[in-house]
């Protein structure tokens, strides 16, 4: 079964133990895209505690997914849909996630920490205490965003509209 075959067979059966199994022991310290999905279609699918790191998801669609707990450190999701999805709690480190919706997604407690987010939009999305330290938000909608307690220090925010935004307790400097 190959690698593509093995993740799709995790998807279909709601189960990573296998896939994140065989991921750690052969493709952990790869630098290399691991899978290339482009535009995929994941729309309400449970991919939570799933390791998608490195994958190419550029334009893929995730609305109404779960992916709390997912492991996304370095994965390109330039122009993905994550529209009313569930990231609580992800691995986003480092992502190339430019021009993508993340639109009255949950993003509380994720990590966002040097990712590029250029002309993302948050509007309407729960970032509660998510940590973004270094992050790059130029252009960001953060419109009518819950951005408390957020940690984006050294983030790059400009451009970026907060209108709306509850912003008590974040930390941008």
């Amino acid at each position: 079964m190959n690698a593509h075959q093995l993740f799709f067979q995790a998807v279909e059966n709601n189960d990573y133990t296998e896939w994140n199994s065989w991921y750690t022991k052969y493709l952990r310290e790869s630098d290399e895209g691991i899978m290339i999905l482009l535009g995929q279609d994941f729309t309400g699918a449970d991919l939570s505690g799933a390791c998608l790191r490195n994958f190419d998801l550029t334009a893929a669609v995730f609305a109404g997914a779960s992916l709390a707990g997912a492991d996304l450190c370095g994965t390109s999701l330039d122009e993905a849909n994550f529209s009313g999805a569930d990231l609580s709690s992800a691995d986003l480190s480092g992502v190339f996630a430019a021009f993508a919706v993340f639109h009255e997604a949950d993003l509380s407690l994720a990590n966002l920490s040097g990712g590029d987010f250029t002309g993302v939009d948050f509007s309407s999305a729960n970032l509660r205490r998510c940590y973004a330290q270094r992050a790059v938000f130029a252009d960001v909608n953060f419109t009518n965003a819950d951005l408390r307690g957020m940690y984006a220090r050294l983030a790059e925010c400009e451009g970026a509209d907060f209108s709306g935004a509850d912003r008590f307790g974040a930390v941008f400097s």
